[in-house]
């Protein structure tokens, strides 16, 4: 019994000496469904729109102008949302707005794959080029976990640029 203390020792010391160190563990498996869940709302930058096409009934014409983005999937159609802001020269709104200056109604629909800009204005001759937008995009995920941190999609949708900016980039 004696003779089998010394290699039980010794086997017991390499195994020590072996032994996993702090640096050898890894960092857990994230899913790419579970990192989504956590990132920043896709943010498109300011561009312009130049494309508008318009079409006019009784007594409005409705200039319009379609983004096409594959971040704007059917989950975020459905259950997600997108945030949209125009600016003119400095100003900076969050559609939908009435703009008094051009007695122009600004609003903005969701679809899978794009996003179309609308402006309902009484007058045909209306000159919409030179105007940027500026959208997000918030996947149910996203929108959930903000939702847990208070921040209705009213509370969102309520948002100026700034205040979006601020919390969405």
């Amino acid at each position: 019994m004696k003779n089998l203390k010394l290699p039980v020792f010794g086997l017991a010391i390499v195994l020590i000496v072996s032994s996993c160190r702090k640096e050898d563990v890894q960092a857990p498996n994230v899913s790419k469904a579970d990192a989504s869940a956590t990132s920043v709302a896709k943010v498109s930058g300011w561009m312009p729109l130049n494309n508008w096409s318009s079409a006019t009934n009784d007594k409005t014409t409705t200039y319009f102008s379609k983004l096409s983005d594959t971040a704007i999937n059917a989950d975020v159609a459905k259950s997600g949302l997108v945030l949209v802001y125009v600016k003119n020269g400095s100003q900076t709104q969050a559609l939908p707005f009435q703009d008094q200056a051009t007695n122009t109604y600004w609003y903005y629909q969701v679809s899978k794959g794009s996003v179309r800009i609308n402006g309902d204005a009484s007058s045909a001759s209306q000159n919409f080029r030179g105007r940027n937008i500026f959208y997000f995009v918030l996947t149910s995920q996203e929108l959930s976990a903000l939702e847990s941190k208070g921040k209705s999609k009213f509370d969102l949708m309520q948002l100026t640029y700034d205040q979006a900016a601020a919390l969405l980039k």
